[in-house]
């Protein structure tokens, strides 16, 4: 679907990437949100994903809630939407839908979430400013996105430092901000919220296991994903580049000494 489509996915929906939003929860994800989430409420996940966030949300406003979960890729809604059939989640409904442009009534829902999607369109005051409309007045907006400026890696390696330019280099060609954290507060005021507040929380990665996974996950996507699709076809990189950076996430993987922190802010506001 292409409905006023004003971005391009930076990640892609590769196995590699859908797997990994997959194992998100709102206990994580959504926890500064949380608090403010009551029985009753109706809410809209833009960007869902594969879902797993939206029906722990769908949870957290049963009885009398509902939530929306919408998503540019036909694909990933399927997912979501099968997964929802498959736990008995009957609060919640899945659609392709733009955030740019939902179609939906003015002032229709209570509470307006997004993970790591304002970070990924060229225009997220616009989107935001499509949010607000959407909101009833004082309804929330909660929005969570990464830095990747803060990522701190230990033991350090040339070949990340290079991973950092190849990402940084693709998500500015496809219109996106890998710093979105740090823009979070400029975003939501320039929209029109008010009653801004943020938060910060961080992921780390130091116990083998956990670096494993990171590791495995990035030399596939920078080899496999659309990161790779990108910076092939944009001169971005080329293919021996591609190789030696995800040879680097596995090598730091196997460190005993590995270490890895990337910080995240998060969002909220009033209507």
């Amino acid at each position: 679907m292409n409905k006023n489509r004003t971005y391009s996915y930076t990640h892609g929906h590769h196995d590699s990437v859908v797997s990994v939003h997959a194992t998100r929860r709102a206990s994580e994800a959504a926890a500064f949100l949380l608090p403010h989430i009551e029985p009753g409420m109706r809410l809209l996940d833009f960007g869902c994903g594969p879902g797993t966030i939206s029906i722990d949300l769908a949870a957290a406003v049963y009885p009398g809630g509902s939530v929306v979960g919408i998503d540019l890729s036909d694909s990933v809604i399927e997912q979501a939407a099968t997964r929802a059939r498959e736990i008995g989640a009957t609060n919640i409904t899945f659609e392709v839908n733009s955030v740019f442009d939902t179609g939906y009534e003015s002032e229709s829902f209570d509470v307006a979430y997004a993970h790591q999607v304002l970070q990924h369109v060229d225009s997220p005051v616009r989107a935001l400013v499509e949010i607000k409309r959407l909101l009833k007045p004082g309804g929330l907006v909660a929005v969570r996105e990464v830095d990747w400026g803060t990522m701190a890696v230990w033991p350090g390696d040339t070949r990340i430092e290079e991973f950092r330019r190849l990402y940084a280099e693709v998500a500015a060609h496809n219109g996106g901000e890998p710093n979105a954290g740090r823009c979070v507060k400029s975003w939501l005021g320039e929209a029109g919220f008010s009653q801004v507040t943020l938060s910060a929380s961080i992921w780390v990665h130091a116990d083998p296991e956990s670096c494993r996974w990171w590791g495995e996950q990035w030399a596939e996507r920078v080899r496999q994903s659309n990161i790779a699709e990108t910076a092939l076809q944009n001169g971005i990189a080329d293919e021996a580049e591609l190789v030696s950076i995800g040879n680097g996430w596995l090598d730091w993987m196997e460190k005993p000494d590995a270490f890895l922190m990337l910080a995240h802010v998060e969002g909220l506001g009033r209507k």
